[in-house]
């Protein structure tokens, strides 16, 4: 089973990262946002085994993000 990564970037050069996680065995990107708040939305019903964080996203900034998701993922470790 591979291991699931979601990745919340601004830049889609970074986010492109996850063609990279594609090909490499073991993970598998799951899903991509280029904001904290499109995050907010889908992360808790996709449910990656790591999220890839940018702190510095427009908007409401990555830490922030974190903290909300914490609220709506209680299953999920820090």
């Amino acid at each position: 089973m591979p291991i699931t990564v979601s990745i919340v970037e601004d830049m889609k050069t970074a986010r492109d990262a996850g063609r990279l996680l594609d090909r490499s065995d073991g993970f598998r990107c799951l899903s991509q946002y280029a904001s904290a708040e499109d995050a907010l939305k889908d992360l808790p019903q996709a449910r990656p085994n790591v999220v890839l964080m940018d702190i510095n996203l427009p908007g409401m900034n990555g830490v922030e993000c974190v903290r909300q998701l914490k609220a709506l993922m209680r299953e999920s470790r820090s």
